[in-house]
């Protein structure tokens, strides 16, 4: 679909809540800024992103659904590429590619900023390795931590 300097076409799904909307936007500026179109149906897009939701089974269910309704629109002159993003992708990575092949990618959030460059990547025929899932906790002292004073402080 793409001609010589026609910008690639991209088509945003997001489910689930308020925060993968603003996600959703943010994704949609960083295409738009590194030279991508969005465009507002998956069957017109070249590539389409769904940004999932792992929140409870419902919406995971939803989530793998969509994506696969992405994937079956997959044809030559047509959708080229489907791509998981959100918390689905991020809570289950590297598990949700291996059992979801239809995706051509599992992206995490780590991936945000540089998305048009993995998007062009992926349109390119790359393989990406699949988002590995971390803890991005750290624990919390639950009492204040030792001060250290200067010598001669009362």
């Amino acid at each position: 679909m793409t001609g010589l300097g026609t910008p690639a076409t991209v088509a945003l799904q997001s489910l689930g809540c308020a925060r993968n909307d603003v996600d959703s936007e943010e994704l949609a500026a960083r295409l738009v800024a590194g030279g991508f179109r969005l465009v507002d149906e998956p069957a017109s897009a070249e590539v389409v992103v769904v940004n999932t939701c792992g929140f409870v089974e419902a919406a995971k269910k939803d989530s793998v659904d969509t994506l696969l309704e992405a994937a079956d629109l997959k044809r030559p002159g047509g959708t080229q590429a489907v791509v998981a993003v959100g918390c689905l992708a991020e809570r289950y990575g590297d598990e949700l590619a291996e059992s979801l092949p239809e995706a051509d990618a599992v992206l995490g959030f780590d991936d945000y900023p540089d998305i048009a460059a993995r998007l062009r990547s992926i349109l390119a025929g790359d393989r990406h390795v699949p988002h590995t899932p971390k803890d991005r906790r750290s624990l919390l002292p639950l009492a204040p931590a030792a001060r250290h004073t200067a010598s001669g402080s009362v």
